[in-house]
């Protein structure tokens, strides 16, 4: 259920959200509380979103004022037969508005960065239906307000002691960023900057399930990166190409062997792929990003290709025969054992 955040500020991006529905992302994060935003037209432009979208399944977490929410509401919300609906209350949460949300047919989505023990104790005992609740941390948009790993991890543990089968969605930073601090919304502060794979990596290492772009644009390619990255743990790394030779070898699919060692990413398919001699050509240092592939003086290791983690001396054996672009090297300490990938060139140096 990962998905992206659209805005009542301002009329719906039409061609985004479908760019992104296309791509994979099933869930989307909205709110009606953000002040910035124009109270006679944010719910005439989140009719207009529902509307546009009445054809596709989709989920909606809401981000609302417990004070807000009454039977229009409820009834504005029930119009929308295809969609779910999760309603978020951001802070005064308690049992008797978590059980009026459910009572009207809805799921209730508890802010997960302040939930307490007690409140958790109160539902594990009053609740008969557990799937009725999921969980969602704040985004700060104020630099340095973030929260630290840790935490994350800590309340999710808290969540997953009385709910096992807990959702859990956090929220990293998108490519166009939203006022007034244009400074990312993202759950970790580590990860305002940070590549969305790298960020996305960070909230799953701390027990987040559900992945949620905060801000209100990711571009095409990220978010294409992004979701198969989530979805198949698939990467796709923009290189240089430095060798012509070995294309046939480089341009094929790629899984990172189970054993990857400490220094480098290795292929388990690129020695199967090797059917001609590969010549000696460009045995230099193989730095953090360098993409390097075994010649024929490494004998049955020829065709070797490794991606490197971190510098290693020049090897006569090993040609260095590309190089991950700048903007994809956070993405190689992201990459795990088993996980697939491919390379796409953008441009050649020889």
């Amino acid at each position: 259920m990962h998905g992206f955040s659209i805005y009542l500020g301002q009329p719906i991006d039409k061609p985004y959200i479908k760019r992104m529905i296309t791509s994979g992302y099933s869930t989307i994060f909205t709110s009606v509380q953000i002040p910035e935003e124009n109270e006679s037209t944010k719910y005439r432009y989140l009719g207009e979103l529902l509307d546009y979208l009445s054809n596709d399944q989709l989920t909606y977490m809401i981000d609302i004022n417990p004070l807000l929410l009454d039977h229009n509401f409820y009834q504005f919300l029930h119009q929308y037969e295809t969609a779910e609906f999760m309603i978020r209350i951001d802070h005064s949460t308690s049992l008797n508005v978590v059980n009026d949300i459910i009572s009207n047919g809805f799921k209730c989505c508890i802010n997960a960065s302040i939930i307490s023990e007690q409140l958790l104790q109160q539902l594990y005992h009053e609740l008969k239906d557990f799937t009725y609740l999921c969980y969602c941390h704040n985004y700060y948009p104020r630099p340095d307000t973030g929260l630290e790993p840790q935490f994350v991890a800590s309340q999710n543990n808290l969540i997953l002691k009385y709910n096992a089968q807990a959702d859990i969605f956090g929220f990293i930073t998108g490519s166009t960023l939203r006022g007034p601090l244009y400074k990312g919304l993202p759950t970790i502060e580590s990860t305002r900057y940070q590549h969305p794979i790298q960020s996305a990596q960070l909230l799953k290492d701390n027990l987040v399930e559900h992945v949620m772009i905060g801000d209100p644009l990711i571009d095409s390619h990220a978010a294409q990166q992004l979701i198969t990255f989530l979805h198949h743990r698939h990467f796709n790394l923009n290189i240089m190409l430095l060798d012509d030779q070995v294309s046939s070898i480089l341009f094929k699919p790629h899984t990172v062997r189970a054993d990857n060692p400490a220094h480098v990413i290795r292929s388990q398919e690129a020695r199967l792929y090797c059917d001609t001699e590969i010549q000696p050509f460009s045995t230099n240092g193989r730095n953090f990003g360098a993409i390097t592939m075994d010649n024929k003086l490494n004998g049955r290791y020829q065709g070797e290709l490794q991606i490197i983690k971190n510098d290693l001396p020049p090897h006569n054996n090993i040609n260095v025969v590309g190089e991950v672009k700048k903007t994809d090297l956070p993405l190689i300490q992201c990459m795990r054992p088993n996980d697939t990938f491919e390379f796409t060139y953008k441009n050649k140096e020889l």
